[in-house]
């Protein structure tokens, strides 16, 4: 009897501590479903696809509780507009890039790229070396907490309706291109013009514009630029390892649970890595089909290279005297560059360039 009694109080005292325990377990998983504003069309199945990666990880993980639906752009917010929707409290959240901002201070743009910037892979570092936390101090003031949410690797330097073999060749050129890669063309005699992404076909088409830059292979044949520019140039000096974000209202982040928040930041890493992954697989198809179309491949004359890296620095220097949140982070940034290119220049450049050597050999 004094046995069967003790079973069934401790019995009592296990249900007693699971009814106890169920609560918080339910506290830690609540519902929670976010907007995801984006900034590019569901076309481009790479870069757009790095919203998606995101809200299918974070729903996987939380057996569904916590959950977000991605929208194109142009389905609640203008894509250009996706942070202010952010900042307002519109959407939670929204995937883009920050140099799309530079208009509400040129800062915005060191988040994703800025002439002659990191690479890909520097980029990364850095921002896991405190650029992200530097960054976060900024986008506080814009009500944003950010997290890294893609990269597209080097981009290419654009399609031109004529040929540039010199500097001069620039000059007068109508090029779609914008931020501080569009000032540092003005600077070179080029005429910057900010022209949508869909809007860029019919714009080369129809001669608005002589030249326009867009991604790089992957996205370029997609959008058909071959069609109607002949030339295309490399490297995008201006976008070396741009990348894109996923912008969170700072009092929906707060609002999240601990557990939640590092389910976030492990989705946006799973995007970031899966999106450079994809162009880097991507892009050589793209590539040789772009140059079997009968496109001439060339890259910047050296000419134009120093004259592009000689003008930005001076606005570089400019805008350090006017702008402390730029000049911190861009020191920050540009110190950690050029760490980078030192451990570069001795294992990743004299590797690659052999096995380029290699394989042209046959």
């Amino acid at each position: 009897m004094e046995r069967r009694k003790f079973l069934a109080a401790a019995g009592a005292g296990v249900a007693g501590s699971v009814a106890l325990a169920a609560p918080a377990i339910a506290q830690s998983q609540p519902k929670i479903k976010w907007r995801i504003a984006s900034s590019f069309p569901k076309s481009l199945d790479t870069i757009y696809g790095g919203g998606e990666t995101f809200a299918k990880a974070i729903s996987e993980m939380t057996d569904g509780n916590f959950s977000a639906q991605v929208f194109a752009a142009g389905e609640l917010v203008p894509g250009l507009e996706a942070a202010n929707a952010v900042t307002n409290g519109t959407v939670e959240a929204c995937h883009t890039c920050s140099y799309y901002y530079v208009g509400k201070d040129p800062t915005f743009a060191l988040g994703t790229a800025v002439p002659f910037g990191p690479n890909a892979r520097q980029m990364n570092a850095w921002l896991r070396s405190g650029g992200v936390e530097l960054l976060d101090k900024f986008y506080a003031q814009h009500n944003i907490v950010n997290l890294p949410c893609g990269n597209t690797g080097a981009q290419m330097g654009g399609w031109f309706r004529k040929e540039i073999t010199k500097l001069d060749d620039l000059k007068g050129v109508k090029m779609r291109i914008a931020g501080l890669a569009g000032q540092t063309m003005a600077r070179l005699g080029a005429v910057p013009q900010q022209i949508a992404g869909g809007d860029i076909y019919p714009s080369l088409e129809k001669g608005v514009i002589d030249a326009a830059e867009w991604i790089g292979p992957y996205d370029d044949h997609k959008l058909g630029f071959y069609q109607v520019a002949k030339n295309y140039m490399y490297p995008g000096w201006w976008e070396g390892g741009p990348c894109i974000h996923l912008f969170i209202n700072k009092a929906k982040w707060d609002e999240l649970p601990a557990n939640y928040k590092a389910i976030a930041k492990g989705a946006a890493a799973i995007a970031n890595e899966t999106m450079l992954a994809k162009y880097d697989a991507q892009n050589p198809k793209a590539l040789r089909e772009i140059v079997g179309s009968g496109v001439k491949l060339r890259p910047y004359p050296r000419d134009i290279m120093e004259a592009a890296y000689k003008a930005s620095q001076e606005i570089y220097a400019d805008l350090y005297t006017k702008n402390e949140w730029f000049k911190k982070i861009h020191e920050s940034q540009t110190a950690f560059r050029n760490e980078e290119v030192l451990w570069f220049r001795v294992a990743e450049l004299p590797y690659d360039s052999f096995m380029a050597q290699m394989q042209s050999r046959g």
